[in-house]
């Protein structure tokens, strides 16, 4: 099994890298300063994949986000525990992940750094790269359908106020 696991990381790690490098190039067409947050799973498994990209883009880790020379990275890559606690990633366009254990309030955290006041960006992507018909692919299509949901019930939540959202329950418990 070790080996069927090594071989599925090996795989994923370069479809990871070359999503990170095609989107990084296509940002920083259109956004001179632009490029893509690379989130790996552990230190070492950062290492791989920054050794991996730079030899396409120029890649920096979680120093170079606040660097003077941040701009000059095209791919910047964190591990997933860097959820929290730097705004400078708003430059990005593009964030690519796997599918790695963890809660989904460090999954918005992460997605948060990009998404946020100062993006000039009306989109940003997120990209999780997941090797098909595998057990992270089903774990990775539960957690979406509860974030899916999550979202959704925030957004009914901008959409509404809370008085209409109060009488709508309200009149839901009436009609039971």
């Amino acid at each position: 099994w070790l080996e069927m696991s090594r071989a599925v990381q090996a795989h994923t790690d370069s479809a990871m890298v070359q999503h990170a490098v095609d989107l990084a190039r296509k940002d920083r067409a259109r956004h001179k300063d632009g490029g893509v947050l690379l989130v790996a799973d552990t230190t070492s498994h950062a290492s791989r994949l920054t050794a991996m990209c730079s030899a396409h883009v120029c890649t920096g880790d979680f120093a170079s986000l606040e660097s003077s020379e941040a701009r000059k990275y095209g791919v910047v890559v964190v591990t997933k525990d860097r959820d929290r606690g730097y705004n400078s990633a708003v430059r990005l366009g593009a964030l690519v992940t796997g599918a790695y254990a963890g809660n989904a309030a460090s999954r918005h955290q992460i997605r948060g750094r990009l998404r946020r006041l100062g993006q000039c960006r009306k989109e940003v992507r997120f990209v999780t790269v997941v090797m098909e018909n595998s057990m992270l692919h089903l774990l990775h299509q539960r957690h979406s359908a509860v974030d899916t949901m999550n979202i959704t019930l925030e957004q009914l939540g901008q959409r509404f106020s809370a008085d209409v959202l109060e009488r709508l329950a309200q009149g839901e418990r009436s009609d039971r």
